[in-house]
């Protein structure tokens, strides 16, 4: 059976969309797939989607990301597969805009860490020109920021640890600085990849604990627990254990986990 998901959406500092009210800051993530989403089949009937999973818990969070000034540069725990680990996926879905990542061939961690003292590490940074269609996967220990302009379909493990290296000395709503977390970030770097993302083909992608796969319109056909985003329609759907069919327009996203 398939079930449409509920976004629920989260205002960030960053984001390019109207608030939901006013004093608030503007929406810049949209959460259409986690634990606590709420799901309704064609039959009104709702479930939470935890109730799916034997642990209460999806191992995945999908998003969109819509910013409107550049993220924080940033980096996830987990570089040697141990517990928090982050890994996640970044498919440009419109706009232009920089994503950078990763360091130069000659900056030393000893440079890196002085810039990020001295608020200088955007010039040591790599860029890839994020438009539609570029597909980025940031594995854990990547330093990485979302650039201005774009809105992006984020796939990530189910772990919300992120470590805040610099933060262009902005300040929220209320004119509070943002925290850092640079001694954790600093330690979390994969150094043996200069902390750099992978580039990875237009239309699938393997992470080994979850896959995105790029689909065209028509009858699309999802297996058990596999979730289907629709980007031109802003909608997203979840198969249960029976998985299901879904009639499409356009192309779509479907992403599941691997079978362990």
């Amino acid at each position: 059976m398939i079930y449409r998901c509920i976004p629920q959406k989260v205002s960030r500092i960053w984001g390019s969309l109207p608030p939901e009210s006013i004093g608030q800051e503007p929406i810049g993530e949209i959460w259409w797939f986690f634990d606590e989403t709420i799901l309704e089949n064609a039959q009104g009937v709702f479930r939470r989607a935890d109730d799916f999973f034997p642990d209460d818990s999806f191992p995945l969070i999908i998003k969109t990301l819509h910013a409107s000034r550049d993220l924080s540069v940033q980096v996830h725990p987990g570089k040697d597969g141990k517990s928090p680990k982050k890994d996640e996926s970044w498919v440009v879905l419109q706009g232009s805009g920089l994503i950078k990542h990763g360091v130069m061939e000659t900056v030393t961690p000893v440079q890196f860490k002085n810039a990020v003292i001295d608020g200088s590490v955007e010039k040591l940074l790599q860029n890839i020109k994020g438009q539609a269609g570029v597909f980025v996967h940031l594995p854990a220990g990547t330093i990485h920021a979302l650039g201005a302009g774009l809105t992006v379909l984020e796939v990530q493990l189910n772990c919300t640890v992120t470590y805040r290296l610099w933060d262009y000395g902005r300040r929220d709503i209320s004119g509070n600085l943002r925290e850092l977390h640079i001694e954790q970030g600093l330690s979390a770097i994969n150094w043996e990849a200069k902390g750099r993302a992978t580039g990875i083909s237009e239309n699938h992608l393997n992470a080994g604990s979850y896959y995105m796969s790029k689909t065209g319109g028509g009858l699309v056909t999802l297996k058990p627990l596999e979730v289907l985003f629709l980007p031109d329609l802003q909608k997203c759907f979840f198969a249960d254990h029976d998985g299901g069919t879904i009639s499409t327009t356009n192309d779509s996203w479907i992403i599941g986990v691997e079978d362990e």
